[in-house]
């Protein structure tokens, strides 16, 4: 079913369900909204006043309900669930160029549900968002999906509270299902971790009326929000990537774009075969340039990439009243950018080819600038990336949009990343690299709805093009 699904999309160029597609524009471009922005502000704000998360960083070996194996220094929750924090030693082979690191990375081979409800009210698409409150959250309170679930979250491993509104996502109805993809995480900091991103229709059943701290907003208003500083999370964004080409919907597909999606397709299968990399999982404690700091961190031992660290986290709203857990604290924030330009066929954006130790695929299209910039500078083992000098500090190019995204609060610590868009000028000429390609905003849909062909970093930056 899901290769005749994707079949149908290569033919037509659709992502959204036709009989969806216009309430999707409409929610986009206007329409009656159920809370006006003013209201939308004074809700965000109160959200935020009303914070009740506590934390508290400590050593690892003092995180409450979690130990570090003896044998390996690898770190695991003492039910045996949840999540893991391992080592892995990479090989990295593209052409005559050749790569070799070790790093911590997170296993957490449950697939967890990222679900966004979605309403028409008087006739306006509405999209339920929650204030959800994360320990590693900048700014407290971010606007997540409505269901932000693991399954050890909604099996109740943590003697929790069953989440609000899961049902819907357990067992969906193809006929309510605007969207349903696994898409896979940060393939950098997690080993072959992906979640299903769903949007799902509701009728009568569910009703206007929202419990606290959930909202309805149309597409138009969280498009706004998303250009504020760290205010939608990072699985929201992610979901409504899915979205980005919300104005091209219903057009004809020409020819020409039938065409250049299979020479997508081609060229990201070439770049997938030209690209060899062994992971191998090993202990932490054989990690070469990796240590437990004085502050009982785990640490590279340049003080560089991220950091594995404690947090105590107490709570008066949670389903659990006080927990600890590991989580990676970032010392600096990275970029993702998007080089955009206008072609025949409407906006073009630049992609790579973009290979990632944790990615099950290890190839999967990237956005056109993913990098820290701290990692590069003075660090003769890496080449810094294409366009690194044109992302770093605009001014070659246009600058089209610009705002800090925030990480998901729950495995990453107060981090974000600097999300900037640029403009080719008409007429400028640029000599890509064979890991870059230029692909129309349809073609680029087409591949997130295929799932688990986008990175997260590519869907986060998408996001910004609602």
């Amino acid at each position: 079913m899901a290769a005749n699904m994707s079949a149908a999309m290569l033919a037509a160029g659709d992502t959204i369900p036709p009989d969806h597609a216009a309430g999707v524009v409409a929610s986009r471009s206007g329409g009656f909204a159920l809370h006006d922005d003013t209201f939308v502000d004074h809700w965000i704000a109160a959200s935020r006043r009303g914070c009740s998360l506590n934390n508290m960083l400590v050593p690892l070996d003092a995180v409450q309900g979690w130990h570090r194996e003896p044998a390996t220094g690898n770190i695991r929750h003492d039910s045996g669930r949840f999540f893991s924090v391992m080592g892995v030693h990479v090989r990295h082979r593209v052409g005559h160029h050749h790569l070799e690191w070790d790093q911590p990375i997170i296993e957490q081979p449950e697939v967890g549900i990222l679900g966004i409800v979605a309403k028409y009210i008087h006739g306006t698409l509405h999209f339920c968002l929650q204030a959800k409150e994360e320990p590693g959250n900048v700014g407290g309170v971010q606007l997540s999906p409505t269901v932000q679930a693991t399954y050890s979250n909604y099996t109740r491993a943590h003697g929790g509270a069953r989440p609000l509104f899961i049902e819907p996502f357990i067992e969906p109805d193809p006929a309510r299902r605007l969207f349903a993809r696994l898409q896979t995480e940060d393939g950098g900091r997690f080993l072959y971790k992906s979640n299903r991103n769903m949007i799902m229709l509701a009728g009568d059943e569910l009703p206007v009326e929202l419990p606290e701290g959930f909202i309805w907003l149309t597409l138009r208003q969280i498009a706004s929000l998303i250009r504020r500083d760290n205010l939608v999370n990072a699985c929201t964004r992610s979901i409504l990537a899915s979205l980005a080409g919300a104005g091209s919907a219903g057009r004809p597909v020409t020819a020409a774009g039938r065409d250049g999606l299979c020479d997508t397709l081609q060229w990201l299968d070439d770049r997938r075969a030209a690209t060899h990399m062994l992971t191998r999982r090993i202990g932490l404690n054989d990690l070469r340039e990796w240590r437990l700091d004085e502050k009982g961190y785990f640490s590279h031992v340049s003080s560089a990439f991220f950091r594995i660290v404690g947090l105590k986290v107490s709570s008066q709203t949670r389903e659990v009243g006080s927990w600890g857990q590991p989580i990676i604290e970032n010392p600096a924030s990275g970029i993702i950018g998007l080089l955009l330009r206008e072609g025949p066929e409407g906006t073009e954006l630049l992609m790579q080819a973009k290979a990632e130790t944790g990615n099950r695929t290890t190839v999967q299209l990237g956005p056109t600038a993913q990098f820290t910039q701290g990692n590069y500078e003075g660090n003769g083992k890496l080449e810094k990336p294409f366009l690194f000098e044109e992302f770093a500090a605009p001014g070659r190019f246009p600058l089209v949009h610009e705002s800090r995204q925030a990480e998901e609060g729950a495995r990453f610590y107060r981090e974000y990343n600097l999300h900037r868009i640029l403009m080719l000028p008409e007429g400028a000429e640029l000599a890509l690299p064979a890991d870059y390609r230029w692909l129309t905003l349809r073609q680029a849909l087409v591949l997130v709805h295929l799932g688990e062909q986008v990175n997260s970093c590519a869907r986060s930056i998408m996001s910004c093009l609602l």
